[in-house]
């Protein structure tokens, strides 16, 4: 059984913080009641998963959305003293209030998972446990890729940049992405357009209002939580409404704060080398529009222009894997049905606006997973169950945030509550 999931975004909380403390004891049950379901096979028969792949496909860490950085002319992608003991500090940072999930690791990689072990007629055995064996793999996004493993982690943590096996492939998937360019990010290379939005608009927009949000958290978070093509309709028709309601002035305040964050940011990309394939001022067009308030939607034509019929320059195709692709990074709309009929899934945050125009073929095809008929909080993590039956491999959306309480099954006693949930100085 392989559970993948992607974006928990734990940062260092100077700027703002997720709200995922109750998260960790509900992802615990929905993980027990995912095996538990696992077990039945299509006969009806029970027979507990013989093993359990979880892994976490990147950005579980934000080390870009920090004060340390917004404050500073030190940038995570310099190739400098200063930044590299910025770099260490953010990520010690970070790591100290994931210690919820430190604990849900070890505990998985020490003792495995519970579930209910089988009974000669194929039924669950509710009072006989069986241990399913789990393994845990963290793997490096375009938000925490210079992180490294600490003594804080458990043993046994697999770090990687990618994780294969029988009929899939995780990787966090930027570089498929159209938006990201040729930059990664990493100390001593230019960034992504991506990674230079967190740092230079978001983290210093915040950075320069805080003072005048008393419930800064909400707001700010809705900017670092949008996609980077939602960024001038988050501002200018979801935060500045919500904050500015009954005050002119402070809306006043704000537009112009945000028309200046932009300009700075639009220098500092282009002095950084903020590189995206396309044959006209990309940089200079989106700023443009982040700039001015107008009809909502306006920045999916970027994307047509950058992915459409008439771009002149067409980004490379990479090569395709033998196996099917699971991605933490990619969304929807970027990547239309490009290698059918190879599967492919995506736990990425998607516009809000779909872009039209974009031509099939450029990049990897991917379906949005989605529980059915609701859709996710862009600040919850998704998840992606993929189970081997009879009758070949059963994908499913792995809903996080299911039941309330969690619920799980323990041999000893009746239903009970999940794990503890985690001190106030944590961040799930």
């Amino acid at each position: 059984m392989l559970v993948v999931t992607a974006n928990w975004a734990i940062g260092d909380g100077t700027l703002w913080r997720r709200p995922l403390r109750a998260l960790l004891p509900r992802a615990w049950g929905s993980l027990q009641r995912a095996a538990l379901r696992a077990g039945f096979r299509s006969d009806g028969r029970y027979a507990p998963v013989e093993r359990i792949d979880m892994v976490f496909a990147g950005d579980t860490f934000d080390l870009l959305g920090s004060r340390q950085w917004a404050a500073r002319e030190q940038r995570p992608w310099h190739r400098s003293t200063a930044a590299a003991s910025i770099r260490r500090l953010v990520a010690a940072a970070a790591t100290r209030r994931a210690a919820g999930l430190t604990r849900l690791v070890r505990q998985l990689l020490a003792g495995g998972l519970a579930v209910p072990a089988a009974t000669p007629q194929g039924r669950p055995h509710l009072r006989l446990p069986v241990s399913v064996p789990v393994s845990v793999t963290l793997l490096a996004g375009d938000r925490d890729g210079w992180l490294t493993p600490t003594r804080l982690w458990p043993a046994g943590l697999h770090w990687a940049d990618r994780w294969s096996g029988d009929r899939w492939q995780v990787e966090h998937g930027q570089r498929f992405d159209p938006l990201q360019g040729s930059g990664s990010g990493q100390p001593g290379e230019p960034p992504s357009l991506v990674q230079s939005l967190a740092v230079g608009l978001v983290a210093r927009f915040a950075t320069q209002v805080e003072d005048w949000l008393p419930a800064a958290a909400g707001p700010l978070r809705l900017l670092a939580d949008s996609h980077p093509l939602d960024l001038a309709d988050a501002f200018w028709h979801l935060l500045l409404p919500r904050v500015a309601t009954g005050s002119i002035g402070l809306a006043d305040r704000l537009a112009d704060q945000w028309k200046r964050c932009v300009s700075a940011w639009q220098r500092e990309a282009v002095c950084e080398q903020v590189e995206v394939a396309a044959d006209f001022d990309f940089i200079g067009r989106l700023a443009a529009v982040l700039a001015t308030p107008g009809q909502l939607g306006r920045a999916t034509s970027l994307l047509a222009d950058l992915c459409g019929p008439a771009a002149s320059h067409r980004q490379a195709a990479a090569a395709s894997p033998t196996t099917g692709l699971i991605l933490g990074h990619l969304d929807e709309t970027t990547a239309r049905a490009a290698w059918s009929p190879l599967a492919c899934h995506c736990l990425g945050l998607p516009p809000s606006t779909p872009a039209s125009g974009v031509v099939p073929g450029e990049t990897v095809g991917v379906s949005l997973v989605q529980p059915t008929g609701q859709s996710l909080p862009v600040s919850l993590p998704r998840a992606l169950l993929a189970v081997e039956t009879n009758h070949g491999e059963h994908q499913e959306m792995l809903d996080l945030t299911a039941a309330s309480p969690a619920v799980v099954w323990r041999p000893d006693r009746s239903l009970v509550a999940g794990l503890l949930p985690a001190r106030h100085s944590e961040a799930a």
